[in-house]
């Protein structure tokens, strides 16, 4: 409507609840893949934080393994008019098998490139205090356990010490499994991982994990 002005991150999220009821389920299971390859990319299995600003990174796994998580509807973005929305995502402790993230990223003097790291395929990487910020999520099927939907966010425990806004639909989950996922993600940020080995690969063809 001519005159109108832009919808802040809080009004966007809330024309969106309906959707995010549907999906928070679905994603539960899942965003530990996210949060997982993010913090190996970010810094191999030490203690980690990992953002790309503005910039979306794609994560598969054949596996997610998932104790303790909580979810609410959030944003990102460094303001109302370029925020997006988003799940954030939090597990206390999982597992991921057969992982790939990556993402493009423009370079000096070579121009776009693409990011490829993948570890998991002969031991699934252990991780701790995961969060992540996801927007987008497919998966094969799986189970949760000890579900709790409809909570309000400020009063999750799933994982410990991350709540939301007062008012936000929230999800939390005792156990989760989920098989086949992708998902896109903008961060994640991460206590511990623990893997064994490491593979990173650059390239111009721009091939992504899926």
């Amino acid at each position: 409507m001519s005159g109108s002005q832009p919808a802040t991150g809080q009004e966007r999220l809330g024309e969106g609840r309906t959707r995010w009821r549907r999906s928070a389920l679905m994603f539960v299971p899942c965003t530990l893949a996210v949060g997982a390859l993010g913090v190996a990319l970010a810094e191999g299995a030490l203690a980690a934080s990992f953002a790309v600003s503005g910039t979306a990174f794609k994560v598969s796994a054949s596996e997610v393994t998932a104790q303790g998580v909580s979810s609410f509807p959030s944003s990102v973005g460094g303001s109302a008019d370029d925020a997006e929305p988003v799940l954030l995502a939090a597990v206390k402790s999982g597992t991921v098998s057969d992982v790939c993230v990556s993402l493009k990223q423009k370079v000096p003097l070579l121009g776009e490139i693409a990011m490829l790291v993948r570890s998991g395929a002969d031991k699934p990487l252990a991780g701790t205090d995961l969060v992540v910020n996801a927007d987008a999520l497919t998966g094969a099927g799986g189970k949760v356990t000890g579900v709790e939907a409809g909570r309000d966010a400020s009063t999750l425990t799933g994982a410990p010490g991350v709540r939301g806004p007062a008012g936000v639909f929230g999800v939390q989950a005792a156990t989760a499994v989920a098989r086949d996922v992708r998902s896109t993600a903008y961060s994640a940020n991460g206590g511990t991982l623990t893997l064994e080995k490491l593979e990173i690969e650059f390239s111009r063809t721009g091939e992504q994990c899926f």
